[in-house]
């Protein structure tokens, strides 16, 4: 099992998406979250599956005299050495980088110097003619809203790119890549497309800039998301980089959670600095809970810093990316729960009424 590396972050939101309170907490008092018996929890679920590894937790809550309350901690190893989680431990985030990619397109759809303009329902083929599809229909008619909402057709194919491509490598192979589904027949989650939506930054702008220098000039550097990089080596360098971490000689015929012998792997590009690679906008973002408590109040805040109330992400940019698109689970399997439906990097769904945003990747069934 490798280390906990993705923060999924759940948030129950209004339909006009205002931000959550908690019923049971007093306003004028601040009620611990993160008690000594939810650390005990985590603690023990972390025990009883043989985890070798750990979490980094953020929570946030918008209280109601109008103060943010905010608390992050660490549970477990970050490193097969015994070294600790801490809040400020860094963890690869995975497929919730998606959805920098696609608030990073937002951006540039809402900038109005941006000549010419550019919508959700633009033709990729109009942003970056390299683009081509094996299903002329989908290759011609694919918008951006397509492709972030994984309806293009087009299954992974995972194996097609190496560590050492560029995006428009990727983008200029896709014309050989089988589709299993006609065009916005449903839904297929695909890594290869949020490689296309990272090069829209470099096709559009006169400085070409790479998905990572974007994003950090006009998302992290504006929010002092400080420990936030693309970049294995800046992570590296800070001293606070979890080990991914893999169990040997496991018995799983035995003990199915048989805790084996625990490994250290290295992380999966370690020559990646922040420079565009192959993987950034589907999965490239690293972070820790500190950084990732002040960007769930962002998302909350409906783009804004939550202290200085500066916009940075346009309030229509979040909605858009929170609107359902595509249906990931039309049955669900509790009578307590509602289909999912996924945006541009976004989950939605219900519980007992109370609708849930998840920033998440993929979820394996």
């Amino acid at each position: 099992m490798r280390a906990f590396d993705i923060f999924s972050a759940a948030a129950g939101l209004l339909s006009s998406q205002v931000v959550f309170r908690s019923p049971a907490a007093p306003s004028s008092s601040e009620t611990q979250i993160l008690t000594p018996e939810l650390d005990d929890y985590i603690n023990r679920v972390l025990s009883d599956w043989n985890s070798p590894a750990g979490a980094g937790v953020a929570v946030v809550r918008l209280k109601d005299d109008g103060k943010w309350q905010v608390e992050t901690k660490g549970y477990g190893n970050a490193r097969t050495d015994g070294t600790k989680v801490t809040k400020d431990t860094l963890f690869a985030i995975g497929s919730n980088s998606k959805l920098f990619t696609t608030l990073a397109v937002g951006q540039l759809i809402s900038n109005e110097s941006l000549s010419p303009r550019i919508s959700w329902k633009t033709k990729i083929k109009q942003i970056i003619p390299e683009f081509t599809l094996m299903d002329p229909i989908a290759s011609e008619g694919t918008s951006i809203i397509d492709a972030m909402s994984h309806r293009t057709g087009l299954p992974r194919h995972d194996m097609m790119y190496g560590l050492n491509d560029k995006p428009l490598d990727v983008i200029e192979r896709t014309k050989y890549l089988r589709p299993s589904m006609e065009f916005r027949e449903g839904n297929q989650y695909n890594n290869v497309m949020y490689n296309l939506l990272s090069y829209v930054p470099t096709a559009l702008l006169p400085s070409h800039p790479t998905i990572d220098e974007y994003v950090k000039a006009n998302i992290l550097d504006p929010l002092q998301l400080n420990s936030t990089t693309y970049s294995y080596e800046v992570a590296s360098r800070s001293g606070n980089l979890a080990d991914g971490i893999g169990r040997q000689n496991m018995n799983r015929t035995k003990n199915p959670l048989d805790g084996g012998i625990p490994r250290g792997l290295p992380y999966w590009h370690t020559a990646s600095i922040e420079n565009g690679h192959v993987i950034s906008g589907a999965g490239g973002v690293i972070s820790n809970a500190v950084d990732m408590a002040k960007w769930l109040q962002v998302l909350l805040s409906n783009g804004r810093d939550p202290y200085t109330n500066v916009s940075v992400i346009p309030e229509e940019v979040i909605s858009a990316v929170f609107k359902g698109v595509t249906i990931f689970n039309a049955s669900p399997n509790f009578n307590v729960t509602s289909a999912a439906v996924y945006g541009g990097g976004l989950w939605q769904s219900s519980y007992q009424g109370h609708v849930i945003v998840e920033v998440r990747g993929h979820k394996c069934e």
